[in-house]
């Protein structure tokens, strides 16, 4: 072997050992920003896809609700009560019982027949409800605090369960549309919705015709503070188990709910203040049908199909929409 190739092999080891192996600080920031640059590009069209598979499971919901509805019409010859009051001889809510929401009604029809057994109408206080630590929402089994999926909406985030001092409840996003802009507006009204207080249409009431009557709307769930009930579909209230027509979907005004259960958060689509008065006395509660899809709202008709209003819609045919018998025409806007 040679002077020169043993030279070569003297030098070959270190001259491999001294090159260098890997990204330099540069090439790797370059790295980084074009994941998050396509990360960024990718991340809105996944959204949507989810967005557009929640808005079709929400449509299922309300598509299954409205079937239950029609279902209970035919067994009983009208729609359920919306809501289930003791009334007082002025406009205001008294505590007398009966204090029920329509969602006991249509359980069994809704596979949910174990929780109308369960529920007990003979309970303390009467067919007040599932309140006042009856057995209704109190201890284990109680039939509020099943969580029902069909009565919720995968779009909101909110909480699905609140317990407080009345009990457990599994809350719900879809409620009946009453008439009038308040509570004291549909205890005084003589227009009626499909479900509102003590009454539940028959389809032979619906002069305004069962395809342009909205019978219920979305709302959305507490984010589970504990003075918020929002969603908390086995109750009585307005933003609860009501809502109203007195704003467009998804509007920037206030709701006005129970004093002092109210956590106003605007920037979620939940922007809210108290009613006047205290407590269930109070006439001005009230609260716009909501949801976290953007641009509007789903709603069933009386005809059982399940419609998306828009933001946008006008506030008379948003309004003419949610009674029976009004005679109007609502606009195109829907």
């Amino acid at each position: 072997m040679s002077a020169t190739d043993n030279k070569l092999r003297a030098i070959a080891p270190t001259s491999l050992r001294s090159k260098r192996i890997g990204f330099t600080l540069i090439e790797l920031l370059v790295v980084i920003a074009i994941l998050a640059i396509l990360i960024g590009l990718l991340l809105p069209a996944v959204q949507k896809v989810r967005e557009a598979a929640n808005q079709a499971k929400c449509r299922n919901n309300l598509k299954q609700l409205g079937l239950a509805l029609h279902n209970y019409s035919d067994t009983y010859g009208a729609f359920p009560m919306g809501v289930q009051w003791g009334t007082s001889t002025t406009s205001r809510i008294s505590y007398l019982a009966p204090r029920m929401s329509y969602i006991l009604s249509v359980c069994p029809f809704i596979e949910q027949n174990n929780v109308y057994q369960l529920f007990n109408v003979n309970a303390p206080g009467g067919i007040v409800g599932p309140w006042y630590g009856n057995s209704n929402s109190i201890g284990p089994g109680a039939p509020t605090s099943v969580i029902v999926t069909t009565f919720l909406c995968p779009s909101d985030v909110g909480v699905t369960l609140s317990t407080n001092s009345f009990g457990s409840y599994g809350l719900g996003n879809y409620m009946p549309f009453m008439p009038g802009n308040t509570v004291g507006g549909t205890l005084t009204t003589s227009a009626r919705s499909a479900m509102c207080v003590n009454y539940g249409a028959r389809f032979t009431d619906i002069t305004d015709g069962t395809s342009g009557t909205m019978v219920l709307g979305e709302y959305v769930r507490s984010t589970g503070a504990p003075i918020d009930y929002r969603g908390l579909v086995w109750s009585d209230q307005a933003g609860y188990s009501q809502i109203y027509t007195q704003n467009t979907p998804n509007s920037s005004s206030p709701d006005l709910l129970t004093p002092g259960y109210c956590v106003d958060l605007p920037a979620q689509n939940r922007p809210c203040g108290n009613a006047s008065g205290t407590g269930t006395t109070s006439d001005t509660n009230s609260a716009a049908s909501r949801s976290m899809h953007p641009g509007g709202v789903n709603v069933v008709m009386a005809d059982g199909s399940v419609r998306f209003a828009a933001n946008a819609v006008s506030l008379f045919t948003w309004q003419a929409l949610a009674t029976i018998s009004g005679g109007e025409i609502p606009g195109n806007d829907f």
